[in-house]
């Protein structure tokens, strides 16, 4: 009987089984081209496996989904410019309430809210969070499929239903932010890197240039960590010499033609020097790596964001790092290095960054994942599914409840009730002071420019613009306004109490002696 490893001999024209050696040296290639079997065979019918982490993880991950309100200018920057290219058309390079454009980030994940949200004709919570939902899915298929790559079928779906369930991952798959869509094109660049062999198949290479070109549009320079773990672990198993194994002209050419093409429009919109100066330079590379103070939160946020992003299990890390000092297979010790690699070099890259965020530390999770997925492939545990069918529900219920009490209490850091019901008897132009104006520009579904000195708001209102101010309470304590101010609601966004001041009390009469005077 023939096998899938047996080739024809030369000689005799039957089939013989590889020697050991040529298995050994042929490690990655096997890697790439050993096919799934029975059930698990991609053409065959859809693997239960696959089934069930597709649709546990996804359920998992829709809890509450569009419960949560957007209510911080980071999360409802992207749903405001979807809202600009619905409105007024400006797809390449869409433009904030004050029509700045903005050129800090790709426009990718504002194209997909957008589309999105197309058929309403106008940007929801859910439409805006959709992209987002539908990326976690993947990052967890991916995760899944990853495992079962490197290891066996049992680590695929350990690691698919432990990433669904990390904090990171559950927090980010319910934003609006470009994380998550920059994270499925890192793990689909993963992917690629690992069905080519490790890059022995240098055909693939086109494909992971490509892929974390798409990952570029979605957050700019981070969407080249992928090929940064993939250049710290060839050098690892290979050298430096080794890197010449990444080398691929085509490859490079397809990343320029999907990633080039918009920088050199946002460049055109905002200038050559300014450009270079303002967003490359600041933006993208200086903004995370100078550090202008430092202080006890230098030191524990690189520690604290990252564990927390990994709960509840990168508890289990620790055990997995054992297993693999003691593992004496050459092939698995490869592919586990892999991981560890993967988390090293995201850890690195983004701890040393003078910007820190929870959410910088997102392409830990899945590296995690698979790692624990592995360790838990290596127990010899006659219960070991099910007790952890039984962790990852405990798991799912408590994140549940939790959710289920804190979404409300979220929620009501915002209220924006007084404000909408005075716009409605009175439209009138809308700025904010000292306030989160994009938040408030989502939430009332209209442009909240941001008043940048108060002073020169009160002036233009004596001069006879009539405009409403939404000022924090707090800046109304430093800084209290003139009587003809007029306070005419109040309310809360992102915690910040403020009042609605009506200035049409402020004209000037142009008959007044002074009406001619500038402001």
């Amino acid at each position: 009987m023939l096998t899938s490893n047996d080739e024809e001999s030369p000689a005799c024209h039957r089939r013989l089984p590889r020697p050991r050696e040529e298995r050994e040296l042929n490690l990655f290639r096997q890697i790439a081209q050993t096919p799934s079997s029975g059930a698990e065979s991609a053409i065959g019918r859809l693997p239960w496996r696959f089934a069930l982490v597709a649709l546990v993880g996804a359920a998992a991950l829709s809890f509450n989904f569009g419960s949560r309100q957007l209510i911080t200018n980071d999360d409802t920057r992207f749903p405001v410019m979807a809202g600009d290219v619905l409105i007024n058309g400006h797809w390449l390079v869409p433009a904030l309430p004050d029509g700045t454009p903005h050129l800090a980030k790709p426009p990718l994940v504002v194209w997909l809210i957008a589309l999105a949200s197309w058929p309403a004709g106008s940007v929801g919570v859910r439409t805006a969070v959709l992209p987002s939902l539908l990326a976690a899915i993947g990052v967890v298929l991916l995760t899944y499929w990853l495992g079962r790559r490197l290891f066996d079928r049992d680590a695929g779906v350990v690691a698919g239903l432990a990433v669904a369930t990390c904090v990171g991952l559950y927090q980010m798959a319910h934003s609006s932010m470009p994380d998550m869509v920059q994270l499925v094109a890192a793990m689909g660049a993963m992917a690629v890197y690992v069905a080519s062999g490790f890059g022995d198949r240098r055909a693939s290479l086109v494909a992971f240039y490509g892929v974390i070109g798409v990952g570029s549009l979605a957050k700019g320079a981070a969407g080249f960590i992928p090929l940064a773990i993939v250049l710290v672990d060839t050098i690892i198993a290979h050298g430096v010499v080794g890197l010449k194994r990444l080398v691929s002209i085509p490859g490079w050419l397809v990343l320029a033609a999907i990633a080039v093409p918009w920088w050199v429009v946002a460049a055109s919109t905002g200038g050559h020097e300014g450009f270079v100066n303002g967003v490359v330079m600041n933006d993208q590379l200086l903004y995370y790596f100078v550090r202008t103070e430092w202080g006890w939160r230098t030191i524990l946020e690189p520690l604290v964001f990252p564990i927390t992003v990994l709960l509840p299990w990168g508890l289990l890390l620790p055990f997995a790092v054992r297993r693999f000092r003691r593992e004496a297979d050459p092939e698995t010790a490869r592919r586990v290095r892999l991981l560890l690699v993967w988390l090293a070099t995201v850890f690195a890259i983004i701890a040393v960054s003078a910007q820190q965020r929870q959410r910088y530390y997102l392409p830990l999770c899945p590296a995690a994942a698979l790692l624990i997925g592995w360790w838990y492939s290596t127990l010899a545990w006659r219960w070991r599914a099910r007790a952890f069918a039984g962790a990852w529900i405990a798991v799912a219920v408590v994140a549940g409840a939790f959710v289920s009490l804190y979404t409300p209490r979220y929620n009501a850091t915002t209220d924006v009730t007084g404000l909408r019901a005075v716009l409605e008897q009175a439209p009138l132009p809308v700025f904010a002071f000292d306030l989160q104006d994009l938040a408030l520009s989502f939430n009332l579904d209209r442009p909240v420019v941001n008043a940048k000195n108060y002073q020169r708001f009160e002036d233009g209102a004596r001069q006879g613009k009539v405009e409403y101010l939404v000022i924090s309470d707090r800046a109304l304590r430093a800084q209290p306004p003139a009587p003809c101010m007029r306070p005419v609601a109040r309310g809360l966004v992102t915690r910040q109490p403020f009042t609605v001041l009506d200035p049409t009390g402020c004209r000037v009469p142009a008959w007044a002696p002074d009406a001619w005077r500038s402001g």
